[in-house]
């Protein structure tokens, strides 16, 4: 959202690399959004106990679930954002861009290299690479698809029960 984004001042905000090659200066992307992720809607401040209490060191100090080098990887993550195109059916008073249209990505300023993650691995890791899967594999003998609908909730995951005795109901297999 770019009010969001205006107000937590990830907005227009560009890669350290996109900096250096085209102004020539050291900068860095902004960390408050990935602050505020951090601390207000994931992880919190401190690692818990499974009881909801904060757990401690052995000096009996709240162990912190991250650092300031995980705050500035995560930053990365929020580059090149910007606002749409205008559109001429809002009239807008200020100057400040399409406030009403998700915003899009500007892939120059976008921060190109892997992010760290809080385990001491990278964003990502785990999930396989389009390129190391088989040719096609999604037309293959056997392939299964689902229509979900818009929701992705466990009880959609199988198929209802009433559907191997329902004769109006076609199944076929690719």
């Amino acid at each position: 959202n770019p009010l969001m984004a205006e107000s937590l001042s990830f907005l227009q905000s560009k890669s350290a690399a996109y900096i250096w090659e085209m102004h020539g200066k050291v900068a860095f992307a902004d960390e408050n959004f990935a602050r505020e992720i951090m601390q207000l809607f994931t992880t919190g401040l401190h690692l818990l106990n499974l009881d909801g209490t904060k757990r401690l060191d052995d000096d009996g100090q709240p162990i912190p679930v991250y650092s300031n080098d995980d705050i500035m990887s995560f930053a990365r993550v929020w580059t090149g954002f910007d606002y749409q195109q205008a559109r001429g059916n809002i009239e807008e008073t200020s100057n400040s861009g399409n406030r009403h249209d998700p915003m899009r990505i500007q892939s120059e300023w976008r921060d190109k290299f892997p992010k760290t993650d809080l385990t001491g691995g990278y964003i990502g890791d785990g999930y396989p690479l389009c390129v190391d899967l088989p040719d096609k594999m999604f037309l293959r003998k056997g392939a299964k698809y689902r229509l979900l609908g818009s929701s992705s909730s466990p009880e959609l995951m199988e198929d209802n029960s009433n559907f191997k005795s329902d004769p109006l109901i076609k199944k076929f297999v690719l």
